[in-house]
């Protein structure tokens, strides 16, 4: 009986290891950012800094995101955000898109990713600050 109950507690524990070590695999390799004003392109850049796509991938990490809601908003987005991602078990890059809204409010920032996984999504004041000056280069 113990033995069972090791076995499956050893199967639960190299589950869970197993989908951090997947979590973290996933690293932002470079992002391109389209900024628009007037609703048209007022700039585009491209980000490759280390430390710069490290902190754009903590501020991503703390987007809620809903998947069970379409949305459309009723003016042009601020900025365009392009990431490329690379896993270490993948060969293939991953190409994710985000539809960036900075609101100015309680809600600081709407996302809409072209992600099924994600959806659309809502960032805080905070963590939309840093996001804003991640893309605006403050």
């Amino acid at each position: 009986m113990y033995k069972n109950m090791w076995i499956v507690l050893l199967v639960i524990i190299g589950t869970f290891l197993f989908y951090l070590i997947q979590k973290e695999d996933d690293v932002i390799t470079k992002a391109n950012v389209i900024i628009y004003t007037d609703g048209k392109t007022s700039s585009e850049k491209e980000i490759t800094d280390i430390k710069t796509l490290e902190e754009l991938q903590r501020v991503l990490e703390q987007i809620k995101w809903n998947r069970q809601i379409k949305v459309k908003m009723a003016r042009q987005e601020d900025a365009k955000l392009i990431i490329f991602k690379q896993g270490k078990q993948q060969m293939s890059e991953k190409v994710i898109q985000y539809r960036i809204w900075f609101e100015h409010t309680d809600i600081g920032a709407t996302i809409i990713s072209n992600d099924p996984e994600e959806n659309v999504g809502t960032l805080n004041k905070n963590s939309a600050k840093i996001l804003e000056d991640i893309i605006y280069q403050k």
